[in-house]
């Protein structure tokens, strides 16, 4: 029941963060043309590889520490600031060769004044990975909601005031003030802000692999991006980059809230010594009964969807995401398999694993985008995802002692389900002489029949999904009753 009702409470916040996020995206798709969206997005790209280096001092050691001390907590904070003042003097002294490198001046103040908001979200890190812990989801989700909501305004009423790509970066320092803040509020425990490395090896051991790890996934995903800025140009890597975007809205709308919960959950049923294995398998039903059907309609419906989203002048991403969309289909178990391995405490295989499908999949990913540019680095996903999804599962089926045949039993009706539910959308476009630039209002019936579809499917096959759909109907009942 606490883990429902964390799942209750974060998939809320989630939902309301993300519906912001979205209404950010489309207003500010808008405003700015693609070429000042690009900037951003590569500077983006080298931020996320330069705050990898932070994760030599995850904030999820606290998570899965059995017995966490006042030493522990004060020792991953400062830790995590002696970190952050390091890449913060990297990116100022860097920025100007960086942004020679692409040819684009515009990154200097960028990259400069993002480095101020770095120190400034610490604060909120520390204080959230503790509520995470204690499964203190209602906090969470108001400190979350008020960045959320403090970062899309400011973000919108800065590019209507001609701050151009700017605009995200104010707006990032803006939303870091106010969820510091909040988050001090809420839980006023200055102790864990004095500095300390008493137990610096303990979080050393368990930092090295996940930082590692961390930066060879962060950079791996800033590569595309980052090589059609400099080799295309950031047009390019915008277009890209929205595509990507837009395929992630199953994942966050499915599975952001969920995820927030998992490794928490997770770590308790480990040191309770529960049946991780029965979890995992479960929760990858769950998953793919409702990540597959939406992934699938996102392909079949990607024109509508990149109208409405982020306007007409972004049509050309459309193509891009039928490609990853589908390629998306093999990533069902990835934000499952991290959780569960970090709670068993099986941080060097998540590293080991890395060591084996990064390198590949980037040598894949660069061939592609130098021969095909964006198009050709969608395509490489075809290639990369599912053999990124086949190691990754091996991992944890030995840990879990799971066979390929469980995980098949897991799924085969999220399978059954996901072909249900894309009959009404293919029969509209087979009508409509097997065009996917529909109209609003048929894209609307369309998603109309894919709905229907999926809740046949769900109810047809007797899919755990129908057991949360009633009870979920009981709950609304009483309470309309009560």
């Amino acid at each position: 029941m606490s883990v429902k009702r964390a799942l209750l409470l974060s998939t809320g916040d989630r939902y309301i963060v993300i519906a912001f996020n979205f209404a950010t995206i489309a207003a500010v798709s808008r405003i700015l043309t693609p070429e000042e969206i690009g900037i951003s997005v590569i500077c983006l790209a080298i931020l996320g590889i330069a705050l990898s280096a932070r994760e030599f001092a995850s904030s999820s050691f606290m998570i899965q520490r059995p017995v966490l001390s006042r030493e522990d907590i004060r020792a991953t904070f400062s830790l995590m600031l002696a970190l952050t003042a390091a890449i913060a003097a990297f990116l100022i002294t860097a920025a100007p060769a960086l942004a020679s490198s692409f040819h684009e001046e515009k990154l200097v103040p960028y990259l400069r004044l993002v480095s101020a908001c770095l120190f400034v979200e610490l604060v909120s890190i520390q204080v959230i990975t503790l509520m995470r812990r204690e499964m203190a989801f209602g906090k969470v989700a108001v400190i979350n909601i008020a960045g959320a909501v403090t970062g899309g305004l400011a973000t919108i009423a800065l590019a209507l005031a001609g701050f151009s790509y700017m605009s995200f970066a104010w707006a990032w320092l803006a939303s870091s003030a106010v969820t510091a803040l909040l988050a001090l509020s809420l839980r006023p425990d200055f102790w864990m802000f004095k500095p300390t490395f008493k137990q610096w090896r303990a979080i050393a051991a368990f930092g090295g692999y996940n930082g590692a790890m961390v930066f060879l996934y962060r950079a791996y995903e800033a590569l595309p991006v980052l090589l059609l800025g400099r080799v295309v140009s950031p047009h390019a890597a915008a277009l890209f980059s929205r595509g990507l975007t837009v395929c992630q809205t199953p994942d966050k709308l499915i599975l952001g809230g969920a995820m927030s919960v998992v490794l928490p959950a997770f770590a308790v049923s480990a040191r309770q010594g529960g049946d991780l294995k029965r979890s995992y398998l479960h929760a990858l039903e769950i998953v793919t009964g409702l990540h597959w059907p939406a992934l699938l309609a996102l392909a079949v419906l990607s024109y509508p969807t990149v109208d409405i989203l982020l306007g007409h002048q972004w049509r050309q991403v459309a193509p891009l995401v039928q490609v990853i969309a589908v390629a998306s289909l093999f990533t069902f178990s990835f934000e499952l398999n991290n959780p569960v391995m970090t709670a068993m405490g099986s941080i060097k295989d998540m590293f080991v694993r890395s060591l084996i499908v990064i390198p590949v999949s980037a040598v894949i990913m660069t061939a592609a985008v130098l021969l095909g540019g964006p198009m050709g680095a969608a395509l490489s996903l075809m290639v990369i995802v599912p053999f990124q999804a086949f190691v990754s599962l091996g991992f944890v089926r030995r840990r879990l002692s799971v066979g390929w045949n469980e995980i098949v039993v897991a799924v085969r009706k999220s399978s059954i389900v996901a072909a249900l539910t894309m009959l009404g959308p293919l029969a509209t476009i087979i009508a409509g002489g097997l065009r996917f630039d529909l109209s609003v209002g048929q894209a609307i019936f369309a998603g109309g029949l894919a709905a229907a579809g999926w809740l046949a499917g769900v109810f047809v096959t007797r899919h755990p999904l129908s057991d949360e759909i009633v009870n979920a109907g009981r709950t609304f009942r009483d309470a309309v009753a009560a």
